[in-house]
């Protein structure tokens, strides 16, 4: 009996699939050893919580600043950012970086 048979072919493709989707859907903080409370008080991009609207920009030395543009109700902006957390307006539904650099003092 041969094990290259079509059916035993897709009941393997279908077993690495499901490893390779129940691998992709775990957080990244589940797959690494970083510290749980730095990891809570600090989102990368755009968030929203009861304290308001925030822009938290991840980087790595060397330090960077960027622009984000900002979307908000009262009309859209660019803001350059420095690593760390930005209080955004009220008003903020949405902010993402723009692609470009820029230098926070």
């Amino acid at each position: 009996m041969s094990f290259t048979t079509p059916v035993f072919a897709k009941s393997v493709l279908v077993a690495l699939a499901a490893a390779t989707v129940a691998f992709a859907g775990t957080p990244a903080s589940a797959a690494t050893t970083a510290d749980p409370e730095a990891t809570a008080q600090f989102r990368c991009g755009y968030y929203r919580d009861a304290n308001g609207n925030w822009y938290g920009h991840c980087d790595a030395p060397p330090r960077t600043d960027v622009i984000i543009r900002v979307e908000s109700y009262t009309g859209d902006y660019d803001m350059c950012v420095k690593p760390g957390l930005t209080k955004l307006d009220p008003f903020a539904h949405y902010a993402y970086y723009a692609g470009r650099l820029c230098s926070a003092g």
